[in-house]
């Protein structure tokens, strides 16, 4: 008799659109003798075609939700990226070396917020050096998490150059990306260190650093 009253609860609350998870919790009666109750009943497997559904709306919404906060969360701190550096500025903006690193940067730097990367390249040494100090001195970061990377000829020898732009540019040899070798358009026209790369990830520093480029540009 029970079991017949178990059954009849277990449909009315099927119709009203419940799931076997809620059924089993409210009656106490495991998903696989729910499974079997409703196995052969039409009604049923839509009711579970609607509930999958609703499910997936739910999720959809959730990730919607996270999104969307993660978005602002991300929107927020570079909004004090940019507060940050706008404070800065006026305290750093007559520094000769930010002066000369912030020019290099407005015209060989990657202007691209989305990548995170600063970065210039150049073959010239002396230019490269400067802007590793404008990364120590002006921006604060650590010396070791400065990268560098070489662009070679065939005809260069790898480690000659990278010992030539490692004492150069004072970037330590194990902080280096491997060369890549690139071809010339001209045959005999050739750049004869190859072409240096140096870099930083940090996208709260590019935000900076690019508000910066924004104010310096601002004062001509």
């Amino acid at each position: 008799m029970k079991i017949k009253e178990e059954k009849i609860k277990a449909f009315d609350l099927r119709k009203k659109g419940n799931s076997y998870g809620e059924i089993s919790r409210l009656l106490s009666v495991n998903k696989s003798t729910l499974s079997g109750w409703f196995k052969n009943v039409d009604w049923s497997q839509d009711i579970k075609k609607q509930l999958v559904e609703k499910s997936k709306e739910a999720s959809r919404k959730r990730l919607v939700h996270l999104n969307d906060l993660k978005k602002k969360k991300w929107s927020e701190y570079y909004i004090k990226a940019e507060k940050e550096a706008a404070s800065e500025f006026e305290k750093i903006k007559k520094d000769r070396l930010f002066i000369a690193g912030i020019a290099l940067y407005w015209g060989e730097g990657d202007k691209s917020f989305k990548n995170g990367i600063i970065r210039i390249s150049n073959i010239d040494e002396k230019m490269l050096k400067l802007f590793n100090d404008f990364l120590q001195k002006i921006c604060k970061v650590d010396k070791e998490k400065i990268r560098a990377g070489i662009l070679l000829y065939p005809d260069l020898d790898s480690d000659e150059r990278l010992n030539f732009w490692s004492k150069s540019i004072r970037i330590s040899k194990e902080r280096f990306f491997k060369s890549t070798v690139i071809q010339g358009r001209h045959k005999t026209k050739k750049t004869g260190s190859g072409v240096c790369i140096v870099s930083v990830s940090d996208k709260y520093l590019k935000k900076k650093l690019l508000t910066w480029l924004d104010l310096f540009i601002a004062e001509f």
